[in-house]
């Protein structure tokens, strides 16, 4: 088969713009890392507890903000929930502020799982410090955490600027 070295050039140029690849593969191999210091400290957790774990304030959350923060259905976090808490990493309680409403509180496990958590994390951060360098490694956070935050606040303006487009054109008829 003919093609040109035109088509070469940009797919090379094209992959090297190509975020997926990197972010992907770096993705995949923290959270198995994390998956297995986990497990090697007792806690057989599934991938799908973390939506709950890694949203989860100290002081308790509520089950409408930790779908949100999730970016998936009450419902479904509600059947995550409900799992944490018969595995004993998470209680419901009274929210303090609203005795009508619950928030989702980690338990003795849950802030166990946080501390080793920490440490497994630590190790991974020396992992990779090793491999590239802690400068280039802060330099790295850094920069997908800026991008990461400037991002969001991209996706918020656009919500907004289309919820006001669909109010006005709902007004206007």
């Amino acid at each position: 088969m003919n093609h040109s070295p035109e088509l070469d050039d940009v797919r090379l140029q094209t992959s090297k713009k190509n975020l997926l690849l990197s972010l992907g593969l770096l993705a995949t191999d923290f959270r198995e890392r994390v998956r297995r210091g986990l497990w090697a400290e007792g806690h057989n957790l599934h991938p799908s507890h973390s939506s709950v774990l890694v949203h989860l304030s100290v002081e308790g959350s509520r089950p409408t903000e930790l779908a949100e923060r999730a970016g998936m259905s009450k419902q479904a976090m509600g059947k995550i929930i409900d799992e944490l808490c018969e595995i004993g990493y998470v209680k419901k309680a009274a929210d303090p502020r609203d005795g009508r409403a619950r928030i989702i509180c980690f338990t003795d496990k849950g802030l166990a799982l946080l501390s080793d958590s920490a440490g497994i994390i630590d190790g991974i951060w020396q992992d990779y410090a090793q491999l590239i360098g802690e400068d280039r490694l802060a330099e790295l956070r850094d920069n997908l955490t800026h991008l990461r935050l400037a991002v969001r606040e991209d996706s918020r303006q656009k919500i907004a600027s289309s919820k006001s487009r669909r109010a006005g054109d709902i007004l206007s008829h």
